[in-house]
Order: structure tokens, then sequence, then C-alpha cells
């Protein structure tokens, strides 16, 4: 007997958990199916994240999906009293004089303002005063400074009203409260191998479906078996293409590996006062930090007593089509030699510190750096978070729920509103985004 569902969602990350949510929330009496290919919900790329929030975008598309997600993160939890573990630490980028007078920081910061994006300003001696082991100046005879590009951090943007937080926690949230509403039990070590595409209307003809029929994606082929479905939610970010591609759909993202490294703080005093740096926000610890140079970022983890150190490596990390196992192994020798001069020489506490742990995911990238929300022949596809997945999740998984239920606007949390067609394809209407991690 064939399965059939009102709506499958592919992928149980947290686009799909928090899709799946607001799709049962909003049309209660649809039956949902939840399918994943791992033993449980957020073990692919979203347990992978450095799990940050930012509302700090250039775009003011961005800008209102993070602090939209945001907000309801903190409704979560402080207001639902479910714990995230969710800190509002602020981000910190440390700038040169050059970065920071550049057109494209000073746009930066006028478009946070014009959407009421709270940020400050510090200079040098104000970041040495609360930083005291923060090298903010290399000297004219630095040779290592120099042969690495380091700049001297004479300015930084900090923003209050970022953070940080657990993403399996968040994950937690939205699988338990859609079980909570749905019928329809979750599946989970259940890949999907296909799409299924048929004729509509069949004629029972075989080979169909041909080029002069009707087509539509009906549902998806699974080593269980095949289930259908009204409506297919694809939200498998870097494996979209995977899936899209054999039905003749493009998704027009490409995924790039991105590392993170656990270095722990504890018995090494220097590493423990950086990592409970003061001054900055109540949170009590060091914001999540962006060196000035070479893409190097900082999250301090006061749980563990460890910091999570991470790379945007751009130019000479590959882009990749299709991702493979080897795009999920953290490269040791990556942080060796290409992390830890430029980390040790901003900080000098981590010199001859070693990591104790790793990890590696991947960033699904659209071409002007802001997600994919649109339906196509009766499949609703989300991706291309481009690394910001949990800070816009919320937001995003709205839209899949409004372009499913065929509504002209979106209404986020907080009551602002966006058009749904915002994020498609061919009424697309944003801003390219140029402050990417």
């Amino acid at each position: 007997m064939t399965e059939k569902f009102d709506i499958i969602v592919v992928g149980a990350g947290v686009l799909g958990v928090a899709a799946a949510y607001h799709l049962q929330k909003s049309s209660p009496n649809k039956s949902i199916l939840l399918v994943d290919s791992q033993p449980e919900a957020g073990q692919a790329n979203t347990a992978m994240s450095a799990a940050a929030v930012r509302n700090m975008f250039s775009s003011t598309t961005n800008q209102l999906l993070t602090d939209s997600s945001i907000a309801f993160y903190r409704h979560i939890q402080e207001g639902l009293g479910f714990d995230l573990t969710m800190h509002m630490c602020g981000y910190l980028w440390l700038l040169s004089a050059g970065q920071f007078k550049a057109p494209s920081v000073k746009m930066w910061m006028q478009r946070m303002e014009k959407s009421d994006i709270h940020y400050q300003v510090y200079e040098q001696e104000e970041l040495q005063k609360l930083i005291p082991g923060m090298t903010t100046k290399f000297s004219d005879d630095d040779e290592e400074a120099q042969l690495m590009n380091l700049n001297n951090i004479d300015y930084a943007l900090f923003g209050s009203e970022c953070g940080v937080l657990d993403p399996d926690l968040l994950v937690k949230f939205y699988k338990q409260e859609f079980i909570k509403l749905s019928k329809v039990k979750p599946r989970f070590s259940l890949p999907v191998t296909s799409l299924l595409l048929e004729a509509k209307p069949s004629l029972g003809l075989p080979g169909e479906p041909y080029v002069w029929q009707d087509k539509r994606v009906t549902g998806v082929r699974t080593p269980k078996g095949d289930i259908h479905a009204e409506t297919v939610v694809l939200a498998v970010g870097p494996w979209t293409n995977s899936l899209l591609d054999p039905v003749g759909i493009s998704s027009f993202v490409k995924a790039k590996k991105r590392q993170l490294f656990i270095i722990p703080a504890s018995n090494h005093p220097p590493l423990e006062q950086l990592l409970f740096t003061k001054g900055f926000s109540k949170a009590g610890f060091l914001p999540f930090t962006i060196l000035p140079s070479a893409g190097v970022y900082v999250r301090a983890v006061p749980e563990e007593k460890s910091f999570w150190i991470g790379c945007a490596d751009k130019v000479g990390r590959a882009y990749k089509y299709v991702m493979e196992e080897q795009d999920y192994k953290a490269e040791r020798s990556y942080f060796e030699e290409s992390m830890y001069p430029v980390l040790s020489k901003y900080f000098p506490a981590f010199q001859n510190v070693r990591p104790v742990n790793s990890f590696a995911g991947s960033y699904c990238y659209s071409f002007d750096a802001l997600p994919f929300v649109y339906e196509q022949a009766g499949v609703i596809v989300a991706t291309g978070a481009s690394g910001s997945g949990i800070m816009k999740a919320d937001a995003i998984a709205r839209m899949a729920d409004a372009l499913y239920r065929g509504e002209k606007e979106t209404e986020l949390y907080g009551g602002q509103k966006m058009p749904t067609t915002a994020l498609t394809i061919s009424d697309r209407q944003v801003e390219v985004e140029r402050v990417i991690i």
C-alpha cells in the first residue's frame, strides 16, 4: 500500500524542523512527515555549526531575517522558559584603520543605523584596556606579521544584540513542538535517494513524463519504498543539488567546507582570563570575535571552559557542488599551518596550546549570500543560508510556510512583514550581502 501525506519535509536540520513546526502550526489538519538520513534531528551540518547568532549584516533583508529569528529564540528562552543556553555576549569585529574607513564598512554601518541595528565603535586604546592580552599593534620590524599580512587593530564594531546558543537545544525545541502538534511520527535513519517526478495528469503510458506533459514532484524515494505527498519541502543544505538535479530543477547553490578546532582554557590562566573577558556584556565572557586578518574567528564557550576557533577562508578553499565524506573531516595541518600562526600573533595566550578536538561541516552558499525559499513543480526549496542558517532559520521557516499557504506576505516574529516572494528566484527582492564570515 502506497503511503501518502499532505507534506513531506526532507531534512531535519534546524531549517527542516523549524519548517515542519511552522507548517504544522499553521495547518493543523495537514499530515506532515519529517524525514532525515541521520539517526536523530540536527546531527548533520547543524551540529557542526559555531552556533553564533548576529543581526549585524549589510543587507537589510538579512538584517530582518536574523533580527526576527534572534528575537524568537530569546522568546523561547526567556518567555517560554526553554533553555537554549543562549548568551547575548555580542559580536566583536576587529578592524584596521583602512578597513574601518572603507566605503563598504561605512555602508554597512549606515544600513545598520537605518534598520535600528545597534552597534558601538571601540578604538584601539579602549580595546587594549578591555582585552589587555590582545596585540593591537605590530612593530615595524615584526617580520612575521608582515609576512602574514597581518593588520593592526585600530577599531572594532561591537553588536550587543548578537550572541551564541546551543544548536542541539534549538533543534530539540522545534522538534518537540512539532511532535506535539503532529499526528505523524518523524522518521530518522531514512535517506531520501531521489524525488519522484510524475506527469499530471498521468495517462498511464510507459516512459512518462514526456516533455509535453505537465510535471510535478509527487513524493520521495527511500530504501524502504516510495512515499507520496501533495508537497515536498526540501531543507537539506549542501545536499540540495543531489536531489534537485535529477529532476531538472536548479538550486543555484554550492558548498564550501568549514572547520572548527576546540582549545581548552582550563589550567591555563592566560586563556582563562581571556575567556572570561568582562566589560562588553552582562554575559561576562569574550564576545564572538573576528580578527582583522585571514578570516580567523574565536568563539568563547564558558560552559566547556574552551574556545572554538574557526576561519572564513574564502579564496583558496574550493567550492564543492556535492559534498563528499572527506569534506566532513577536520584537517589538523590546516590549523597548525594556517590558523594558529595568525591566532597566536593576535592573542599570545594561545601560543604553544593545541586543539583537543575538531569537527567540520559545510556552508551552502547562494550567489548573493541570501537564502532561497521558492516553489517549483510541487517542491518548496529552502536553501542557500550561506553559513548563517541558525541565525535566520525561524524566518526562513515562516516564509516556507507562507509560500505553501499562498500568502502574499510573510509575518515574521515581532510583527514585521516581507513579501513571501522576496527570496524566490523569479521575483527576488534582496540586497547582496557583503558581510560574510
